[in-house]
């Protein structure tokens, strides 16, 4: 019999057996610095050179394992290789698309990638492998499907007001609760006490026009929507049509007339309100739309000031919520083929923010979690500077393949350093009870975003072969192989979350749908040799996928047309 979500989070409160060693904490003046403390008393190295006073916060919870503290000196490495590999910014034109090419040292060093500052993006979303030309030919795809962020309409399902009966005092505990358990542990972008102040305060006086009433808002709209999920046969678009979206839709509609009121401020609680907006968006398949709000949530979030913030929590809480934005912004504009005219500068002002204080209730899974995907997420953004401006050019193929052979190196890596409960799968070997097993969906959402990095890596190899354009060196071919191998990965390991709905969904759908494409394309280009055994049984369950999402999510019927042969 399956855990309860309170045995779950016992579990994750469980002391290890081993002993733990206490965490070192930077000076106050270097962690707001953001520099390296050697930690030396009575005054660090840093402090010394600037001729000031040494102070150290004691910090209440800073005991951690060793696996934590494993995870630590890991994100220490990478933050050196990536400020060591950093040019200095400078002004430079965009480029264009035709004319880009990427050039790299001849001696490539393991631990010096080069940061590119200025490139046009190739991002290898739905749309751009519809535009090859193995399916161009086919003469299936829609000229009214070009523009892929105007397809994206509303689901017409109708909106009720808000009812007085739809809130009572258990109601409000209940969603506060299951959105703490479902949303707020992925996107820690509210201060957990403060939310339940401004929760006891609208039951107490009701709704009213501010800030705090619009996030107890979005808080109710999506936690209505937990546990709603379909299962085939029936179609996703069911669960829109019953009465807990027609209620969360009501909680969501009334929040959506106070936002017009934050629209001339941008402090923290209108950055989270427009997050949460663009959360909810996507939990109803909604990513246009969606994307608006994490844009407009992103905007608040430039005006943070967080260097002349005394107040750490706040500091904290800043650093999370711009964190979150940034991230949500733009993993749904690059799948949307939103094209800023400005070169794109893919980097998150702080390397690594602080865990929030809101996630120590959440245990130390949700600890390693966070910091995890802040690595990830990194890193992703690292291989797409690096293989988004390769050219077509081939006299540089032995540095590429070094600069991938690197990146595969940090990637696994890093995936070692974790914990068990939370190392990513990527292979079909791997444990699948995602669903069933301890922190099983923070280890899920860590797997596909591992996924995404090894994907990107192999990525310019498989467009080279499908486009007949790969060179005759045994390692392209085995990386191209390597890439075609891992679509089929990616659709086996993403089952278990096909028909849960959440804030990846249409994510993991576009993502899914984009592997099951390439190895279409690839035996339309005759790549038998490099093609998987399982390549035909993987393209039929990213069907299964799209016919469930279909009615509700647009573009899917499209991609069908050239799934099914």
């Amino acid at each position: 019999m399956p855990d309860t979500p309170a045995e779950t989070r016992a579990k994750s409160h469980r002391r290890p057996a081993y002993p733990r060693k206490r965490a070192v904490q930077a000076c106050l003046t270097c962690r707001q610095r953001r520099t390296k403390c050697d930690n030396e008393k009575p005054s660090c190295s840093s402090c010394g050179k600037l001729g000031i006073q040494c102070v150290y916060q004691e910090f209440e919870k800073a005991s951690f394992d060793a696996a934590s503290l494993a995870i630590l000196r890991r994100l220490d490495e990478l933050e050196t290789v990536v400020k060591n590999s950093r040019p200095e910014p400078q002004e430079q034109p965009a480029l264009n698309f035709a004319e880009t090419r990427f050039s790299t040292p001849s001696h490539f060093q393991s631990s010096d990638i080069e940061w590119v500052n200025s490139f046009e993006i190739r991002y290898p979303n739905v749309d751009s492998i519809l535009n090859w030309p193995v399916f161009l030919a086919s003469n299936l795809r829609s000229p009214t499907e070009d523009s892929p962020a105007s397809r994206f309409d509303e689901v017409d399902l109708g909106s009720r007001p808000l009812l007085v009966s739809d809130v009572n005092a258990d109601d409000a505990s209940r969603l506060l609760r299951q959105f703490i358990d479902s949303f707020h542990v992925f996107n820690p972008v509210l201060d957990i006490p403060t939310l339940e102040g401004h929760v006891k305060n609208t039951s107490l006086n009701g709704f009213g026009w501010n800030a705090g009433s619009c996030l107890v808002l979005l808080v109710f709209a999506l936690g209505t929507t937990v546990g709603q999920d379909t299962m085939p046969p029936q179609p996703s678009v069911s669960a829109r049509h019953n009465a807990h979206f027609s209620q969360a839709d009501a909680f969501f509609f009334a929040a959506q007339k106070r936002m017009g009121l934050l629209l001339s401020s941008s402090g923290i609680a209108e950055a989270q309100c427009f997050f949460l907006a663009g959360v909810y968006l996507m939990v109803t398949m909604r990513p246009a739309d969606a994307w608006k709000m994490f844009a407009r949530a992103l905007a608040s979030c430039h005006t943070f000031r967080p260097l002349s913030c005394e107040n750490d929590s706040v500091l904290r809480l800043q650093q999370t919520v711009h964190w979150a934005c940034f991230k949500s912004e733009l993993e749904v504009r690059l799948e949307l083929s939103i094209v800023k005219t400005s070169p794109w500068d893919l980097r998150y002002p702080d390397l690594f923010p602080n865990p929030p204080e809101s996630l120590e209730s959440q245990g130390e899974p949700a600890w390693y979690f966070y910091l995890a995907e802040i690595a990830l997420r990194r890193l992703n953004n690292r291989i797409l500077a690096f293989t988004g401006t390769i050219g077509r050019d081939s006299t540089i193929v032995s540095d590429k393949v070094t600069a991938i052979q690197e990146f595969e190196r940090q990637a696994h890596s890093w995936a070692k350093s974790l914990p068990s409960s939370l190392r990513p799968a990527t292979s079909k070997d791997d444990d699948m009870t995602f669903p069933d097993s301890d922190n099983g969906w923070l280890r899920f959402i860590l797997s596909g975003h591992m996924l995404d990095c090894l994907e990107l890596m192999y990525w310019p190899f498989v467009y080279a072969a499908v486009h007949g354009t790969l060179g005759d060196d045994r390692d392209s071919h085995l990386l191209a192989a390597r890439g075609l191998e891992l679509c089929t990965k990616r659709i086996y390991i993403n089952q278990a979350g096909f028909f849960h709905r959440h804030h990846g969904t249409w994510l993991m759908i576009q993502s899914c749908t984009r592997s099951a494409l390439m190895l279409v394309a690839a035996r339309h280009a005759e790549l038998d040799d490099k093609l998987p055994g399982d390549w035909q049984a993987c393209v039929g369950e990213a069907i299964r996928l799209l016919y469930h999402w279909a009615e509700e999510v647009p573009g899917c019927y499209n991609a069908l047309k050239f799934l099914v042969l």
